[in-house]
């Protein structure tokens, strides 16, 4: 009897310490200082621009019984500048009743220090704060902008503008460039072309005749999730030209 006894509890034992250790090859689940273990939330994407990051992001799906399963309804953005200090909430989005699962959320942080680099997240909570999912981080620094497409010229013409530009100083193979065009009386910008452009040239054809535009450069760089476009070139105007009045 004492034999069987022993004999049952390593047993006990040995489940237990078996059940004490994770599976090999599974990463650890997500924590925070402060409580429960995270889901995994999508990954963040950022766009910098200037003084500006902007993260765009979208409400993680519920795991288990999406049905039974209150809707998340917080979504916390934590910055830290060094990998080794503390995350800091620096802005929230909150709705009541909850988001819709997939939709897009965007946040921007304004007004950054030069040069500087900072690790973005964001935490999901739902409404009754009792679950929560969490991205992985993201790096960014304002450092690694592109400088400014150099030489900008414009030439008129009857139904189209034509910009050429110099690449920016270092500029590599992967440089692209987005185009920002705004008339003398508005003082918005706005995208003639919504997709970025690989040459140094570009033909802008949704115009008017006989009036005036005028045009900066960015050069754009794009990375894994992360898009960093520099500061614009030196304005550039110029007018289209004019229809001839049909002969009397």
């Amino acid at each position: 009897m004492l034999q069987t006894s022993i004999k049952g509890a390593l047993i006990l034992a040995g489940i237990g310490l078996v059940l004490s250790f994770p599976a090999c090859g599974k990463k650890a689940p997500l924590r925070l200082s402060d409580d429960r273990i995270a889901e995994q939330a999508p990954a963040l994407k950022a766009r910098i621009r200037e003084a500006r990051v902007t993260l765009d992001f979208r409400v993680p799906a519920h795991r288990f019984f999406p049905e039974r399963e209150e809707p998340w309804g917080l979504a916390r953005i934590l910055r830290q500048e060094t990998p080794s200090s503390e995350l800091v909430e620096v802005g929230a989005i909150l709705k009541e009743g909850g988001f819709a699962f997939d939709s897009p959320l965007t946040w921007s942080d304004q007004d950054l220090p030069p040069k500087s680099s900072f690790i973005y997240r964001v935490e999901f909570r739902d409404v009754v704060r009792r679950r929560r999912a969490i991205s992985e981080p993201i790096s960014v620094s304002l450092n690694q902008v592109p400088a400014a497409p150099q030489n900008l010229t414009t030439e008129g013409h009857l139904r189209s503008i034509v910009l050429t530009w110099a690449a920016p100083t270092g500029a590599g193979a992967g440089t692209q460039y987005r185009i920002y065009r705004r008339e003398p009386s508005q003082a918005l910008f706005e995208q003639p072309a919504p997709e970025l452009l690989t040459a140094g040239s570009f033909i802008d054809s949704r115009i008017e005749p006989g009036r005036d535009y005028c045009y900066v450069v960015r050069a754009v760089l794009n990375a894994k999730n992360l898009e960093l476009e520099g500061p614009a070139s030196p304005e550039h105007c110029t007018r289209s030209a004019a229809e001839e009045s049909p002969a009397p």
